[in-house]
């Protein structure tokens, strides 16, 4: 009997055998507090594309890899760039005309430093610490290079401030040297303006020193150009009557617009020394259709103004000191 009433505590202090736990079907749930799960992504063998590139020798992926940049440097140069050129043919302004010039040479450095890199890629070479270097060499090739990033940046102001353009006659106030500062341009570079003078000599001028300098542009005004041409006559002249005879001579002479020629009286006094000139100074002033032809329009007006005085017997100064300019 004892044997029995033993049984009931027994069972109730014996533990429960564990029921074995079902596996899991699908992700395991996150915890509270856990960051969500990242699912796998594809590796590059994963890729067609890849794994036949990786499947390549650095040398036929660096063919590949050039052979790419030249079809890319004639789809841009000969599709792009052409439409593009097309189009802004098209407008009156010519800033657009400009932006297309300097694209066109700046896309090509462009293309070939991504070649470049990609190539170093190809072959195993790490980029991030050259461009880190290439930043520090930057930096100083930047303060010995200087000139040459003011000549680029010049170039730029002079693309966008639109002081000139291709086949403009100026005149450069400041760096005209021994060949003379009028000339046409006939390009606007990066770094440096090509301008023909007049004696025919290609002037090649830096960016930098041409955007600091006072330019005079001749080509902008469509209508004629007004040109003067000084000369003097004796001060015991009759000088109405030299004023009016040297005015038909200007009227009369190859390549001056009719009824735009005036002559006056200049000075009589040299304000810089403080003495009496020894003629009277006159002006002749006058248009001209073409800038080009200036100083030879004026050689001819100087030629004919003194064979009509000659002949109109007004006579010339004949000593004393030159007349101020």
């Amino acid at each position: 009997m004892q044997l029995l009433g033993l049984i009931p505590c027994l069972a109730q202090a014996a533990p429960l055998p564990e029921q074995p736990v079902p596996p899991q079907v699908g992700p395991t749930p996150a915890a509270p507090g856990d960051a969500p799960p990242v699912p796998d992504l594809p590796g590059p063998a994963d890729s067609w594309l890849l794994s036949v590139w990786g499947g390549q020798s650095p040398l036929v992926q660096t063919l590949i890899v050039v052979l790419l940049y030249l079809l890319a440097n004639r789809i841009l140069q000969r599709l792009v760039l052409r439409r593009i050129d097309r189009l802004a043919q098209r407008t009156e302004n010519d800033l657009d005309d400009r932006l297309v010039h300097f694209f066109r040479k700046f896309s090509g450095i462009a293309l070939f430093f991504l070649l470049l890199l990609l190539i170093l890629g190809i072959w195993g070479i790490e980029v991030t610490p050259l461009l880190a270097g290439a930043g520090i060499v930057g930096i100083s090739l930047g303060f010995a290079a200087k000139e040459f990033i003011a000549d680029i940046l010049a170039g730029i102001f002079l693309v966008t401030d639109r002081p000139m353009a291709h086949g403009d006659r100026v005149k450069v106030e400041r760096i005209g040297g021994d060949w003379g500062s009028w000339g046409d341009v006939i390009d606007i570079g990066l770094r440096r303006t090509r301008i023909r003078n007049t004696d025919g000599v290609v002037v090649n001028y830096p960016n930098a020193v041409l955007s600091s300098s006072v330019i005079t542009n001749f080509s902008h005004e469509p209508q004629p150009l007004r040109v003067r041409a000084r000369f003097s006559v004796d001060l015991d002249a009759d000088l109405p009557r030299a004023m009016e005879v040297a005015t038909r001579a200007v009227e009369e002479t190859e390549g001056v617009v009719s009824g735009s020629v005036e002559v006056v009286l200049r000075s009589i006094w040299d304000q810089e020394r403080g003495l009496l000139l020894p003629g009277a100074l006159l002006e002749a002033r006058y248009r001209i259709e073409d800038v080009r032809e200036r100083t030879r329009v004026r050689s001819r007006v100087l030629l004919a103004v003194v064979a009509a005085l000659k002949e109109a017997r007004i006579p010339l100064p004949s000593w004393g000191p030159a007349a101020p300019g």
